[in-house]
């Protein structure tokens, strides 16, 4: 039993595969003085050192230290060269090695050095076999001499004598070269003073020293008793990785049935401890890393752990298949989409620009793939405020997808949505409308009505019935995005925070502050603990609760929250980026209220110079922006700029939003008002029956707008009348 937990615990400590890094150093030979004693070499700075398949090495340290990564067990060294110096072994390179953790040494001599020490070495060794020659001649003399051998005796053993002599012509050549390149700073102290003794005939000197270490015939035997017990243990150690591995595909069978268990059930916490107890099992498994990085994403949006999952998975793919693979792109993109959800956008266009690289490389411009990272980046530059590039990218992704399946394609869901999207964002409601459209038909057909797409795409048609003033339609669509996203995700998702966003913001145009605030509260909290306080959408919940108080008239609350919404906007996106723009107009806002109408016209035109620049002029942004600038102007009684205004408000309203609109109804108003006080009463009287009629179309007879604005009539009337 001792022993197969031996084989287990060893088993366990080689099962992770990372890069390893080989170290090396170039250097002069060790050499011995004539007294035996080591003159160790000197390390060559300035040598470059090529590893196949690898940049060039220059070794710059003093001690001719260098260093690079391999992930396989082997690599090949194809050539060092420094100027003025040649390899002492020229065997050395190209040559491939295994990799080691103890340093590699290259060994380099000047040629002039090198030639010097192989003809020392040659003159030491013939020196010795001469030596030896003639004691051996005089053994055999003096045997003819005491007769113990005859004359044809001894003329046979001089002749072999000579023989072997001319023979070890070849031993000398290779001793010689042997000798010359020998690094005796890489051997031991004991296997020095051998090698010195050999190399200078002390052979009894050598002898004598080898016999220090013992019996060599039974170290022997004992070796080849140990290398047998290592091939039995060997043979135990397979059949534990064996059964190891069947064991670990068991236990992930199991942990992945109770995952899909709990997430058929909408449990994302248990389905999360399972995933992720799978993707334990074996941190070498690419799949089971990313799928367990992909649940904590969507699901938990615990963006930290996915992204640790994602690296994880791509350093697997990495050293198995190249940096180049597929499978690489593939991680390149999960980790663009977490940086994207962490709002770091120029972190995540980094990514998603390394794996459209790799699949346009490996599959070229039609496929599945390359459509969808110019749908993702297309967004990314949406979500920026670029919309100019944005639609660069979405026009090849609708081409590409046109080619591959056509455009009722399930596949084309994602390209309608996020298109929808960048619409939206441009107040193109109606073609936005249109893409959501196509997306639900074709999400519907394929899912069926509770999948989690469903959620996202109602959650946008809400919007665009929001942003054109159909309240309850709006609030209809966002229910069914709650409803959903709460089935799936759990209470404490962005997708859930989200909705809270918008469900407020319905009840805000209907004036119901305390509903808005609540809404907007639970989104903030959610916001903050899933992203932490320097996000983009807890900005957007800051400036929701803003826009609360100053509908209240607590302008100075509602300048603080206007103000956190800016500081986080600016540091996230920059300074021409529409949200900031639409920070500043907020601000300007308050400014206007407090009386600080220099100040506020600063602010919107501040936000005007962003909108024209990213929009053109007609956006409704551009509107809200003309319309507090003629606010401004209308409480410091100049009412000609004031009109001047106004009215561009209403022409990009009425071309965005049709004739029957809330903000429309407002621009009628304000222009109004403004007729009113240069006492043109019957141009005043037409605008505000304008509004009338819009306000009372949406919200009826009995709606608070519909009343104002029918007394405001009244008043004009009257006074027309007695006038």
């Amino acid at each position: 039993m001792k022993k197969l937990v031996g084989i287990l615990a060893l088993l366990f400590a080689v099962i992770a595969v990372s890069a390893q890094t080989q170290y090396g150093y170039v250097k002069t030979k060790g050499r011995m003085d004539a007294n035996g004693k080591l003159i160790p070499g000197q390390g060559l700075k300035g040598a470059t050192v090529q590893v196949q398949g690898r940049t060039p090495i220059l070794v710059n340290a003093d001690d001719g230290r260098f260093s690079f990564p391999t992930v396989d067990n082997q690599f090949r060294l194809a050539s060092v060269t420094k100027n003025g110096y040649q390899l002492a072994d020229m065997d050395a390179c190209p040559k491939t090695y295994s990799y080691s953790k103890n340093p590699l040494y290259v060994v380099m001599e000047t040629p002039e050095r090198q030639l010097q020490d192989q003809l020392n070495a040659e003159r030491k060794i013939r020196r010795n076999l001469q030596k030896q020659l003639q004691e051996r001649e005089d053994e055999i003399e003096e045997l003819k001499t005491q007769h113990k051998i005859n004359e044809e005796e001894y003329r046979s053993a001089l002749q072999k004598l000579y023989q072997d002599q001319e023979n070890n012509e070849r031993l000398i050549k290779d001793m010689a070269k042997r000798y010359s390149e020998l690094d005796y700073d890489q051997l031991d102290e004991f296997y020095r003073q051998v090698s010195f003794c050999i190399e200078n005939g002390e052979l009894v000197k050598a002898d004598s020293l080898l016999n220090t270490r013992g019996d060599l015939g039974k170290q022997i035997e004992e070796q080849l008793q140990k290398g047998k017990a290592i091939q039995e243990q060997q043979e135990q150690l397979d059949n534990a990785k064996t059964v190891y591995a069947a064991d670990n595909e068991e236990l992930a069978r199991r942990c992945y049935g109770y995952y899909e268990t709990f997430v058929a059930q909408h449990l994302n916490d248990t389905a999360a401890y399972y995933i992720k107890l799978r993707a334990s099992l074996d941190t070498t498994n690419a799949e089971w890393q990313n799928d367990a990085g992909d649940f904590v994403r969507v699901y938990i949006a615990d963006y930290g752990k996915a992204l640790s999952y994602y690296e994880r998975a791509l350093r697997m793919v990495e050293a198995k298949g190249g940096v180049e693979h597929p499978d690489v792109a593939a991680c390149y993109n999960k980790i663009g989409i977490v940086y994207y959800n962490k709002g770091e956008y120029d972190k995540a266009r980094i990514y998603y620009e390394k794996a459209l690289r790799i699949y346009v490389k490996e599959y070229g411009e039609e496929h599945l793939d390359v459509f969808d990272m110019y749908n993702e980046i297309a967004m990314l530059y949406s979500t920026q405020g670029n919309y100019k590039q944005a639609m660069a990218c979405y026009d090849k992704a609708l081409d590409l997808g046109i080619k591959i399946w056509g455009e009722d394609n399930t596949n084309m869901a994602q390209f309608y949505l996020y298109f929808g999207r960048t619409c939206f964002s441009m107040a193109e409601y109606a073609l936005a409308m249109e893409c959501y459209e196509k997306c639900l038909e074709l999400i519907l057909r394929a899912y069926g009505d509770e999948h989690k797409y469903l959620a996202l795409v109602y959650y946008d048609i809400g919007q665009v019935y929001y942003g054109q003033g159909s309240y309850d339609k709006a609030l209809v669509y966002f229910d069914k995005a709650m409803e959903i996203s709460k089935k799936v995700y759990g209470e404490k998702h962005p997708n859930v925070a989200n909705t809270y966003n918008e469900i407020g913001l319905v009840y805000f145009a209907q004036s119901n502050y305390a509903k808005a605030v609540d809404c907007y509260e639970k989104s903030l909290e959610i916001y903050n603990k899933v992203f932490g306080e320097k996000h983009p959408n807890v900005a957007t919940s800051y400036h929701n609760i803003g826009q609360v108080y100053y509908a209240k008239k607590d302008y100075a609350k509602s300048m603080d929250f206007y103000e956190k919404a800016l500081n986080i906007r600016k540091v996230a996106y920059g300074e021409e980026h529409p949200d900031v723009a639409v920070s500043y107009s907020n601000i300007g806002h308050v400014c206007y209220a407090q009386g600080e109408y220099v100040r506020s016209i600063s602010l919107y035109e501040k936000a005007l110079k962003i909108q024209r620049s990213v929009y053109g002029e007609e956006h409704p942004d551009v509107a809200t922006s003309y319309n507090g600038i003629g606010m401004v102007y209308y409480a410091q009684k100049k009412y000609d700029k004031a009109k001047k205004y106004y009215e561009s408000a209403l022409e990009i309203n009425m071309k965005v939003y049709g004739d029957v609109h809330p903000k429309v109804a407002e621009n009628y108003y304000n222009i109004g008002l403004v007729c009113f006080n240069q006492n043109d009463y019957g141009a005043s009287l037409t605008y505000y029956k304008k509004a009338y009629e819009i306000y009372k179309e949406i919200y009826g007879e009995e709606g608070q707008d519909t009343e104002d604005v029918r007394q405001i009539i009244d008043f004009i009337s009257e006074k027309m009348n007695n006038n």
